[in-house]
């Protein structure tokens, strides 16, 4: 098994609150279920690992909303790092999915983030898992 690919984390945020991000501005962020798409060009289940840890060194956007949120799932697609298209396809599915804080995770690009906030939906995620591809990892099999 490749250990490199992209990834997604569903996230889940209790109440409306400011959240500091980096060298970004402080945002206002509502309530509800957020997606990070991130990549690993390399060591993708390392890399997960460390979302999953609460004690880090700040280093990348997602770090930051991180202490804020809580980790609900996690989907990967092996072999692939088109970042950029998986937004571009989630946003396709999901109409209602907006981008909460510009360039949030994707100062290397040009898109507007890979960060989406779904709302408060208590839909069932897993027919976008299936709709995109991804596959469903065990959280606590990667937990150290």
């Amino acid at each position: 098994m490749k250990d490199k690919g992209l990834y997604i984390l569903v996230l889940k945020l209790e109440k409306s609150q400011f959240i500091s991000i980096g060298k970004l501005k402080k945002t206002k962020f509502q309530p509800g279920i957020y997606l990070y798409i991130g990549r690993a060009r390399s060591g993708l289940m390392g890399r997960l690992k460390r979302h999953l840890r609460t004690e880090k060194k700040l280093f990348w956007h997602i770090d930051y909303f991180l202490q804020k949120t809580r980790i609900e799932d996690i989907w990967v697609k092996r072999n692939s790092f088109e970042e950029c298209q998986t937004v571009g396809m989630i946003r396709g599915i999901r109409k209602d999915a907006c981008f909460p804080l510009k360039k949030f995770g994707s100062s290397d690009c040009n898109c507007p983030g890979h960060l989406l906030h779904l709302g408060q939906d208590k839909d069932d995620f897993q027919s976008l898992r299936k709709n995109i591809s991804f596959e469903k990892v065990d959280i606590h099999g990667i937990q150290d």
